[in-house]
């Protein structure tokens, strides 16, 4: 039993088993409207002489269809207290104890009995409810426990007459086919010669078209097997041409990885020499013109100016020769880097050319020689220590 109560369109719903079927009320109105419809429907089982000859099916109705009577009564839009007990004394009164509603086929069939004879339908009811109290020593009971038992098993009394014309149907069918097979095995017994040969014909027909195309399947096999190496055979090229490169991508990716990584720190490391060395140089060239401006005022011999000047070249020629040749590292490791991401470039970019057919072995050539061609670190042969001998400052000054 199912109860649903509170819904904007259903108040109660009922499953009474698979005869009487599901109900559902949309007000507590309506409920008292069906206990009472359903109530009136089986007052004749009150009536004389029902009552005397059979009256248990209407004792339970009475006391069933009262009790939820009782708790209609009590159930209000306002109050659903009683609304449980409601639906198990209904499903109590037509689920359990099995009373017909007025809208199943067992109360329709019950009705047609009663049209005969009140107790055979009386009688039935009982039996239907599982009832006792039913005396099949008297022919209107015992034909109305009868009935019902065949109404269940789905046998009616024009279910004989049903039978005897489909047996007869039969029997005629049966007459009409061996008449119809007598025909029918006559002329195939006159057309099975002729069938014969016909047959003979097509099996000489399929035997030819057969190694025809036995043949045509061996020829189309033995194309898509040898398109099936070759695929294979241009897998296995491809592999080894990929594990030929593979090597030298990695390499020349990780190479230009590490050489983008030096030359940022060799740039960091310029930007600090040149704040640090300017700093020092502004420092020292201000001491030494301080200190020339002293022996200016001193009245010292000419050479010391000689010596000042000569340091402050020596220092400014070693500040400038440092950052020069940091300068050249950091653009060595830019050049290196730049080259070692365009041999990569070009190695995937062969690759990719490969996969898809469409690489030559005289573009195979061009690759290999580029990946492989020397590499230059961008360094000019004539960053060495500068020379600091006095001779040599001299000889510069000079030339200058």
């Amino acid at each position: 039993m199912a109860v649903i109560a509170k819904s904007s369109d259903i108040f109660l719903e009922l499953d009474f088993g698979p005869e009487n079927g599901t109900v559902k009320f949309i007000s507590i109105d309506e409920v008292r409207a069906f206990i009472e419809t359903e109530f009136a429907a089986w007052q004749w089982l009150s009536q004389p002489p029902v009552i005397s000859s059979v009256n248990q099916p209407w004792n339970i109705i009475q006391n069933q269809i009262a009790n939820a009577r009782n708790y209609a009564q009590r159930v209000t839009d306002a109050d659903l207290t009683h609304l449980q007990g409601l639906s198990a004394a209904l499903d109590n009164a037509f689920g359990v104890h099995r009373i017909p509603l007025t809208v199943s086929r067992v109360f329709q069939f019950i009705e047609e009995l009663r049209s005969e004879s009140a107790i055979t339908a009386a009688a039935a009811i009982a039996t239907w409810m599982n009832l006792g109290g039913v005396d099949t020593s008297k022919f209107a009971q015992l034909k109305g426990s009868v009935l019902m038992v065949a109404f269940d098993a789905e046998i009616t009394s024009k279910t004989p007459v049903a039978v005897k014309r489909s047996l007869e149907k039969l029997k005629q069918q049966f007459h009409d086919s061996r008449v119809a097979t007598e025909t029918e095995v006559i002329k195939h017994h006159n057309n099975f010669r002729s069938d014969r040969l016909a047959l003979r014909k097509a099996m000489a027909r399929m035997l030819r078209q057969s190694r025809k195309d036995l043949r045509n399947f061996r020829d189309r096999k033995a194309v898509e097997v040898a398109e099936s190496i070759k695929s294979l055979d241009d897998t296995q090229t491809l592999y080894r041409e990929h594990m030929r490169i593979k090597g030298p991508v990695e390499y020349w990716s990780h190479k230009a990885s590490a050489h983008r990584t030096s030359a940022l720190s060799y740039r960091t490391k310029l930007m600090v020499f040149a704040a640090v060395a300017t700093i020092i140089l502004v420092g020292s060239l201000y001491f030494l013109a301080s200190h020339a401006i002293e022996v200016a005022n001193a009245d010292k011999p000419p050479a010391v100016y000689l010596i000042l000047v000569t340091l402050g070249v020596v220092i400014t020629t070693i500040v400038f020769w440092v950052a020069r040749i940091i300068t050249r590292l950091f653009l060595s490791e830019h050049h290196l880097a730049i080259d070692a991401e365009e041999r990569s470039v070009m190695a995937q970019t062969y690759l990719a050319l490969t996969a898809e057919g469409l690489a030559s072995d005289k573009e195979r050539e061009i690759v290999l020689a580029s990946l492989f061609r020397p590499t230059a670190d961008g360094i000019v042969k004539d960053d060495a220590a500068p020379d600091l001998s006095p001779a040599s400052l001299i000889s510069k000054l000079g030339s200058r």
